[in-house]
Formats: C-alpha cells, structure tokens, sequence
C-alpha cells in the first residue's frame, strides 16, 4: 500500500507540452478562435460578454506537433465584480506560465484602450506572442488590420474564427513562432478520464484547484461561477489521469438560462466521456435526493464512481465521525454500498492522495474481464434452490459468459428471461461483486433464455 503521507504529488502533465494562450477583451471572439483551433466546441459561446471564466485546456495536434492551447475569459480592467476580478486574476496566472500568447482583437470594432492595456501586459512579461486580428471574414475586409501595427507587438495576423479563414496558417505560424516540439511517444498513452460532478458549491473547482497545484478554476459562493468543463491532466504512479470539472447540475426546472442550460449539457457531456465520475457531496450540508438522482444517472451511463464527502475540514462535519456519515448514507441510499467513499477536503489537501488511488482502482475493476471457465464455476458451486422466475417455476441456470467490459456486462443463459426475478438478478449481482473485485463499477446482467 502507497505510503498516503507522502509527499509525492501529481504531476501536470500539461506542463511537459509548450501551452499556447488566447487573451483579449470580452467578446473579441476567442472561444470561438479556441473551438476553431481545437476542432470542438469545448467553450461556450455567446454573445452575451463575459461568458468564459475560467481556463479552458485542450491538447492541439497539428502536423506531428502538439502544444497545451488555453482559452481565457475577457479582460475586464477596474472592475467592482468579484467574478470579473477573479478573470483578470487567471489572466495574469495564465500569462505567467505561458510559452506563447495569442492576443485577439476585434477588427470591426478597432483598437480599444483594453487591447493596449493588454499588449502592454505581454510586452512587460517579455512573452512571444502573435496579434491576431479576427473577424476578417473576406479579403476585402484586411484594410481594417493596419490600425493594430499601434499595439506594438508586431504584425497583424488575419483571421476569420467564425468561418476559419486563415486558421490552418494560423497554426502554422503558431508551430514555427512558439518552436513547438514533435510530438512524443509519451503521448499516445491512454488517460483515464475523470469528471467531478455534484450540485452547485460542492467544492468541485476547489478540489481541481488542488489537483492542478494552482488555480486554474474561479472559486465563489455564487452559485453557477463555473460554465465550462475544465480539463488537466496529472501523472500519478504511472498512470495518466485527465480530470474535468464540470458545472453544478441543477434540476433541468431549475435552469433558467440558455448558458445554465449549456453549461448543463456540458457537465453531462463529461460524464458520458468519462470513465470514472468523482461525485462531491457537500459534507456540510448532509445529501439530498437531488444527489441520489445525480448517482443513479451516473451509474446508467455506465462509469465506474467514487464518493466524495467534501469539506471534511470542518470541524463540525467531523464531529459526527465518518463511519457514521457513511452508515448513514448507505441505509438512505443502500446502492452507494458497492462505491468507495472517501473524505475529503480540497482546501487542505486531505485525502487526495487517496482519491488518486481509489480512481485508478475503480478505473481498472471498470475493465475487468472475468474468464467463461471462473464464471460458470461460480455458478456451480451456487444453489439457486428458493430462486423463482416470475412464473412461479425453479430457475435452472445454464452457463454465462461475460461479454462487454467499461463496463462488465455479463449474459447469463436460463430457463427463464424476461421474467427472472429483480432479487434474483440483484442476488447474481452480489455473488459476482462477492467473487470478484467490482468495487466502484456498474455491473449489466443480460438474461436470455437457453431455449
């Protein structure tokens, strides 16, 4: 067993690639150059200023070269809100641990002052940066670029975001101005992909924030503060591990906004991707049904879950003991029996350790493939005497096979199918659980019948 009170930590792994920014004013149309560039549609957009917050990570692979690509939210200088502020604040990070930037300007518009405020910044931190100047649409419309020469960073590089003329000379330009490396052999390895997922305020961005060693998501008491899917990716006792954070899902009566509502889909979009789903409780608060509903859906999608008991710093929530809270959990939610629960804190750090371990645990028992021959010895040794099909008749079970794994389904041959009995589909259930480690992964049993 890993000693937990080390002092080994994750690596980031988007540190080993060269990391590319986009900065500029708000709605200059950078996560539309960022979805553009990463061929999806990662970051939200809309024309509503301020939409993007946090940063947005991607891996670029562009002609055998990759590099780490970073949307940003609009720079806001002077402003009263604190979320605003907290914008600016990841700028600035992200302009301190950037290898190259690209600023955006807007050529409908022109220069404003924020354009010269923020060219002034990437001058004053000596960055290598290409102007982009966007929304030239046409070549009719490159007459509008020459007014940028006054930024004082160099020429202006022509684009249309929305249509993508220009962007494959775009990337060109990024590889040859940036020297962006081959890609390494290291990079074809597969990561298990993780999603946070719990109600709003759960601590889902904290708890990144810890994974990541800095801030890269915006922590505030306002509720929906995140709107993408944040992504990083660690290195952890040879593994890679890509987690995304995500936004808090509300019930869909709840969402009254076209970007809650995408914001929505993109959370859920990350647990349909993910193979396992960390899902945060709030351990301040206790849990609801709400969160019952959030592990059900995650369960049917298929991935393998961990439950997380966050805010286990306060010193109330402990005092109750965490044998106590998890009894307690499990007699209101008997299905969480076959997950981990761990306690956490991602404001100092407890438990995270662990929770890397639980996750590549969880990840491979997802994958487990369980030999025909150990299956139908089980079956054997099983007296299935006082288990009734819903006919009423002795359930005589054949053989079964596991066919599908991420996760394990298995089919199981009877004399009887459609009609076998929930308790004994749920008692098969345990014996395989009892036989054969699926602790943290959904399990599909199919029943056919042999004749």
């Amino acid at each position: 067993m890993p000693n937990q009170n080390s002092s080994e930590k994750p690596i980031l792994i988007d540190r080993e690639r060269p990391i590319v920014t986009i900065v500029g004013r708000p709605n200059v149309g950078k996560s539309t150059l960022f979805n553009r560039i990463v061929g999806s549609r990662i970051s939200i957009t809309d024309d509503l200023s301020g939409v993007t917050r946090d940063r947005i990570f991607s891996t670029v692979e562009w002609s055998a070269h990759t590099f780490t690509l970073v949307d940003t939210g609009g720079f806001v200088p002077l402003t009263n809100d604190d979320i605003e502020s907290a914008v600016s604040t990841q700028i600035k990070i992200a302009l301190e641990q950037s290898d190259g930037i690209l600023q955006v300007v807007d050529t409908q518009v022109g220069v404003t002052d924020i354009d010269i405020q923020i060219s002034e910044m990437i001058r004053s931190r000596q960055i290598p940066v290409i102007l982009v100047a966007n929304k030239v649409d046409s070549p009719s419309a490159e007459t509008r670029v020459a007014d940028f020469y006054s930024l004082g960073i160099g020429e202006p590089f022509s684009v249309s975001a929305a249509n993508g003329r220009k962007s494959g000379d775009l990337l060109d330009k990024i590889l040859a101005h940036f020297s962006v490396k081959k890609m390494s052999t290291s990079e074809d390895l597969e990561s298990i992909k993780v999603a946070l997922a719990g109600r709003p305020n759960v601590g889902k961005s904290t708890l990144i924030n810890r994974f990541a060693g800095h801030s890269i998501s915006i922590v505030n008491e306002r509720p929906g503060t995140t709107r993408d899917t944040t992504k990083i990716e660690l290195s952890w006792r040879g593994n890679r591990i890509e987690i995304m954070d995500t936004a808090g899902l509300r019930r869909r009566s709840k969402v009254d906004s076209q970007i809650e509502y995408y914001s929505s889909r993109r959370a859920e979009e990350s647990i349909d991707e993910a193979d396992v789903v960390i899902t945060l409780l709030d351990a301040s608060e206790g849990f609801v049904h709400q969160e019952a509903r959030i592990m059900d859906n995650i369960i049917d999608s298929g991935c393998a879950m961990i439950i997380a008991a966050n805010k286990w710093d306060i010193e109330d929530v402990r005092e109750g003991g965490a044998e106590n809270f998890r009894k307690d959990l499990q007699a209101r939610f008997p299905f969480v029996k076959d997950y981990p629960i761990l306690f956490t804190s991602g404001l100092t750090g407890r438990n995270i350790q662990k929770l890397l371990d639980a996750v590549i645990k969880v990840g491979n028992n997802r994958r487990t493939r369980v030999s025909t021959s150990k299956l139908n010895k089980l079956l054997q040794s099983v007296v299935f005497e006082g288990y009734y099909a819903k006919t009423g008749k002795d359930l005589k079970v054949n053989y079964a096979t596991q066919h599908a794994i991420n996760p394990p389904a298995f089919t199981i041959f009877s004399n009887s199918s459609i009609k076998v009995s929930s308790s004994t589909k749920r008692h098969f259930e345990k014996l395989l659980r009892k036989e054969f480690d699926f602790e943290g992964s959904p399990i599909r049993i199919l029943w056919r019948s042999k004749n």
